[in-house]
């Protein structure tokens, strides 16, 4: 049953992403008109009749393996539907943002009362994912394999979005040393962070370079400038790959993966590789945002109605333009998620080991 759940998901992840794409495309459908949109949610109405009935069998199959005290399949099942589940919910997000933009636009109560809906769905789908995972957790607590803080912590976190996915993963890799059939980090795993990370460092370096020689050796024509032109597009790179499920996800299981098996060596030395990487990232986007303030600042302060720009108006103006940025202070706390994931985990474990 967890195969046909997580096949449904994975048909329901195609179904979202043809609508994500109908909607920002108008290609299969032309949407001029939110009353455009009726073909793909047909569809999508389909879908969810025959997963609710898909769900239930689930649900009554997880408890039937949780009679039967059978762990291993349990979390077998709890980590095939999570993570085709994830999929999915990245790719109904999008559409649903983009079908509630499009409704909204029409009439701000409809689009108000869509999201409502949308969420109340995507609710109903979501809570069968957590069946496996719930009677995974239920039957450790039964055998006093697990806490009564770890329980009722991943218990809760079951039933919420976003975080149920990491849940899983603690949850099935606990299992999996209970069992004694948890495995060690392969090479792609263990260096996928590092590698994505390197590599946009890399070209952040070459962008420093080619900016240095932009300023400092009067550059201003040829390949310096064309190369900082492109390179700018390299920390949202970075970004998305370090916000799409995949990197994120994979780092979470190999840390997990370390702190099961009690590696601390192993912690410390992927957080300390993760954490040197970053450190050209994170130097090209202090300097392109501190370009951005000068830039707008000088702007402002030379023409607009200031006249002749004193130190302290200047200074007004840099903060209040400084503000502007807050987008771009998000994101980079949000690329500190992933990263800091190795750390974290180190921490973590010393705490378990009683060494801090």
């Amino acid at each position: 049953m967890a195969k046909a759940l997580g096949g449904c998901l994975g048909v329901g992840a195609i179904l979202m992403a043809l609508v994500a794409a109908a909607i920002g495309l108008k290609e299969p459908f032309r949407i001029d008109e939110p009353g455009d949109l009726t073909v793909p949610f047909v569809l999508l109405g389909g879908w969810m009749a025959v997963y609710l009935v898909l769900a239930a069998l689930a649900i009554a199959d997880a408890v039937r393996l949780a009679q039967r005290r059978d762990l291993d399949a349990l979390q077998r099942s709890a980590n095939l539907v999570k993570l085709v589940g994830a999929g999915f919910f990245v790719l109904n997000f999008v559409a649903l943002v983009e079908a509630v933009a499009l409704i909204g636009s029409d009439d701000g109560i409809d689009g108000i009362v869509a999201a409502l809906l949308f969420l109340v769905l995507t609710y109903l789908v979501f809570l069968p994912t957590s069946a496996y995972t719930v009677a995974c957790l239920v039957l450790l607590r039964k055998d006093d394999r697990i806490g009564r803080v770890f329980f009722g912590v991943n218990l809760t976190l079951q039933f919420l979005f976003v975080v149920d996915v990491p849940s899983t993963v603690v949850v099935v890799e606990s299992s999996r040393h209970i069992l004694g059939i948890s495995r060690r980090p392969g090479v792609v795993s263990r260096n996928l962070l590092a590698g994505v990370l390197i590599a946009g460092s890399l070209l952040s370096t070459v962008w420093l370079i080619l900016v240095a020689l932009y300023w400092l050796a009067d550059q201003h024509r040829g390949f310096v400038t064309e190369g900082i032109f492109v390179l700018n597009a390299v920390p949202p790179v970075e970004f998305v790959l370090l916000l799409l499920p995949v990197v994120p996800l994979v780092t979470f299981r190999t840390a997990v993966r370390y702190f099961v098996a009690g590696d601390l060596a192993a912690l410390r030395r992927s957080a300390r590789i993760v954490g040197l990487a970053m450190i050209p990232l994170y130097a090209q986007m202090i300097a392109t945002c501190t370009y951005i303030v000068f830039v707008v600042t000088a702007f402002i302060s030379i023409y607009g109605s200031y006249g002749d720009p004193k130190p302290a108006n200047v200074a007004i103006i840099g903060a209040v333009t400084s503000i502007g940025l807050t987008p771009a202070v998000l994101a980079a706390l949000l690329m500190l998620l992933p990263i800091s994931t190795y750390g974290v985990t180190a921490f973590a474990l010393r705490m378990r080991q009683r060494v801090v």
